[in-house]
């Protein structure tokens, strides 16, 4: 889990950054592309601090149910956004990056959700 919020920090936090300083979109596109960022920034960043406040056994029940949603919305995403960037028109070295921060991402989310106990009896 620690890695999936770690991962999420790393790539997202700059994109945000770009998201907004990219001269070419318009601010309607800006708030389209940052959204989701924003809300997996939060995301890894409310369950880092859990973590770091609280022991595997004493963590709240719903961090289990955090995890699994921010995992799900990070494979939800890449399966939609990649798609569409191998699909468009870029540069074979932009889609190969992003392929690998989508793997990378996918990998991670799938790790988290096992590493949190299941909900069932």
């Amino acid at each position: 889990m620690a890695l999936f919020c770690a991962i999420t920090l790393f790539i997202w936090t700059n994109r945000i950054w770009l998201a907004w300083t990219n001269d070419e979109d318009t601010v309607a596109e800006k708030l389209v592309w940052s959204t989701p960022i924003t809300l997996f920034v939060i995301a890894a960043a409310v369950l880092a601090v859990t973590m770091l406040r609280t022991r595997a056994g004493e963590r709240p029940a719903a961090f289990a149910t955090g995890v699994k949603v921010f995992a799900a919305g990070t494979v939800a995403y890449w399966g939609i956004r990649f798609p569409m960037i191998a699909l468009a028109d870029h540069d074979v070295g932009f889609k190969v990056v992003h392929g690998v921060l989508a793997a990378v991402s996918v990998a991670a989310a799938v790790g988290a959700w096992r590493s949190v106990p299941s909900s069932r009896p």
